[in-house]
């Protein structure tokens, strides 16, 4: 449990007495956090324990909701609200003030999703969204089924409803998140490699690859090229901060990159880090799972918020 600098840039980007610290652990597969302001508190899933768990800023585990239909990603919407990929029912679920929650879809084209995995926000209020099959795979991360979608596509929700497949050419996607309204930096744990998608105006006529921005403009979103793979392990969760530093889920940690994706140091970890957030009071707290436990450090950046 260490930082590990491979520029020396990297280490001002922690206090001098930083160092991580295991908060709660006993876990099994610990997932998806994600930091709610309103709330006072991250929320992370135990996928295989079905469980979604809150650690307060008061420094207190709590069971949010249990059993939780083997949650996974979470973010927030433009509201504050928390919004779930839930691998049980095959949907994007939203909490309402009330605590209860509001499926916001659960199909395209006539089937069911595969297993929503992690979701992120676009400043428009879109949430865009990966769509692997674990969910279906793996009895232990969901109820099973059948495949009903031709691919595991990235999804874009739109404020109205309106369900749309930007990308459609991976073969596991992941983690995702956007580093400027443009750029959207994607994980694939199908070829352990992190990829970026370009958003451009799209022909009028292919609806199903398209989306309404800003103002209605149709776009699409189109390949770049890999931005960055890690060593070992690969990508699941990705997060960037307010300098564009990309903050990479790894098989001993969190890597950080330049916003070109080069390594300039690790937070190193025992064992896989599956996902991670920023936040606490300040905003500055590097939050991370790591399957079996949930870690924290205190950095001197936040995560980026993106406006239009």
């Amino acid at each position: 449990m260490s930082l590990h600098a491979t520029r020396p840039e990297f280490l001002d980007l922690f206090p001098e007495d930083a160092a991580p610290r295991q908060l709660a652990g006993g876990f099994t597969w610990t997932e998806g956090p994600t930091y709610v302001p309103a709330r006072q508190a991250v929320f992370f899933s135990d996928v295989r324990q079905n469980r979604l768990l809150r650690w307060s800023d008061a420094g207190e585990l709590a069971d949010e909701m249990n059993p939780s239909h083997h949650q996974n990603g979470h973010c927030v919407d433009l509201q504050g609200r928390l919004i779930a990929c839930s691998h049980g029912l095959r949907a994007i679920v939203r909490q309402e003030e009330d605590g209860s929650w509001t499926t916001l879809t659960d199909r395209f084209g006539g089937g069911r999703l595969n297993s929503p995995n992690d979701v992120t926000l676009h400043p428009d209020g879109s949430l865009w969204f990966s769509d692997p099959t674990y969910g279906i795979d793996k009895p232990e991360e969901g109820y099973g089924g059948t495949k009903e979608q031709p691919g595991n596509y990235v999804y874009r929700l739109d404020p109205d409803g309106t369900l749309s497949a930007p990308i459609r050419d991976r073969v596991k996607p992941n983690g995702l998140v956007f580093v400027s309204p443009e750029r959207l930096i994607l994980s694939d744990t199908g070829d352990a490699q992190t990829h970026a998608y370009r958003l451009a105006p799209a022909p009028q006529d292919e609806p199903g690859l398209t989306w309404s921005g800003p103002g209605g403009q149709p776009q699409a979103a189109t390949h770049e090229r890999v931005w960055f793979k890690v060593e070992p392990g690969k990508t699941d969760g990705i997060r960037v901060d307010e300098q564009g530093r990309l903050w990479s889920s790894a098989g001993d940690g969190v890597h950080v990159l330049t916003p070109d994706g080069e390594e300039i140091g690790r937070v190193v970890l025992p064992g896989t880090v599956t996902n991670l957030c920023f936040g606490g009071p300040q905003g500055s707290t590097l939050f991370m799972t790591t399957g079996s436990g949930f870690w924290s450090i205190e950095t001197r950046t936040r995560a980026l918020h993106l406006t239009l």
